[in-house]
């Protein structure tokens, strides 16, 4: 039984991790995906710091108080 499931597991990574397909695509997966997660974090603060310095400039143009 022990004998079997080595031949199983040897054969699992053949087709598997020794695949260079698969291992190209599975190496693409793990840089992409965190790249995906940073860019839709960095999009959202780059949006946040757009609007307040648009609020800033106008607020300069059309100041609250009058002296």
């Amino acid at each position: 039984m022990d004998i079997f499931n080595q031949e199983v597991s040897q054969e699992i990574i053949r087709l598997t991790w020794r695949n260079p397909a698969f291992m190209a695509i599975s190496i693409a997966l793990i840089w992409l995906i965190p790249q995906l997660f940073i860019r839709r974090i960095l999009s959202k603060n780059y949006e946040k710091k757009k609007l307040k310095k648009q609020k800033d400039k106008i607020g300069k143009l059309y100041p609250k108080t009058l002296k």
